[in-house]
């Protein structure tokens, strides 16, 4: 029974990261798409390793295809947002035509992380005065709150799905 909760506990407290690593040749596109609920904190970091030159941009689409993010020959940088809305957001690295005779393939490093992984509990704990054991408690509470709200969309998407599929069938047998 104490290992049980104990794992648990484990589990809970391991920060969800999306790290990627991406090969871009010259004049290719590649995006990533990630799932991100309605008024989730996002925050993100980019870097070219080992840039020879500048020539790759980063843009964010919302799932409406709105562009909320954009840099342009970076070689690193971060973003942070609060989706605005539910859905699929894409974020897409393109590499520019290179002038030069040579062409060199760039490869992008990209951390996103969404929720409370994206929530700077540091700084918090430092405004707040809080001690290392009440920061954790902030950060499970947070995370416990974050399943709650997954457990009532899940279930949500459900119904739906159940109220489809009750739809459908009567349809057939008519």
């Amino acid at each position: 029974m104490l290992l049980s909760k104990s794992l648990l506990v484990f589990f809970l407290l391991i920060a969800t990261i999306n790290s990627f690593e991406l090969i871009l040749d010259e004049r290719t596109e590649k995006c990533i798409t990630e799932e991100i609920e309605l008024d989730s904190l996002v925050t993100g970091f980019f870097k070219l390793v080992k840039p020879k030159n500048k020539h790759v941009d980063l843009i964010v689409f919302e799932p409406t295809k709105r562009i909320i993010f954009r840099k342009n020959r970076f070689d690193a940088g971060k973003f942070a947002f609060r989706s605005e809305v539910n859905g699929d957001y894409r974020f897409c690295f393109y590499s520019r035509k290179i002038q030069i005779a040579q062409a060199h393939e760039q490869r992008v490093e990209f951390k996103i992380q969404q929720g409370s992984d994206a929530f700077d509990y540091s700084n918090m704990a430092t405004v707040e005065h809080l001690n290392p054991l009440e920061t954790e408690i902030r950060k499970t509470e947070d995370i416990i709150e974050e399943i709650f709200e997954e457990i009532l969309y899940s279930k949500g998407r459900e119904e739906a799905m159940r109220n489809i599929n009750g739809k459908i069938s009567n349809f057939f047998f008519i």
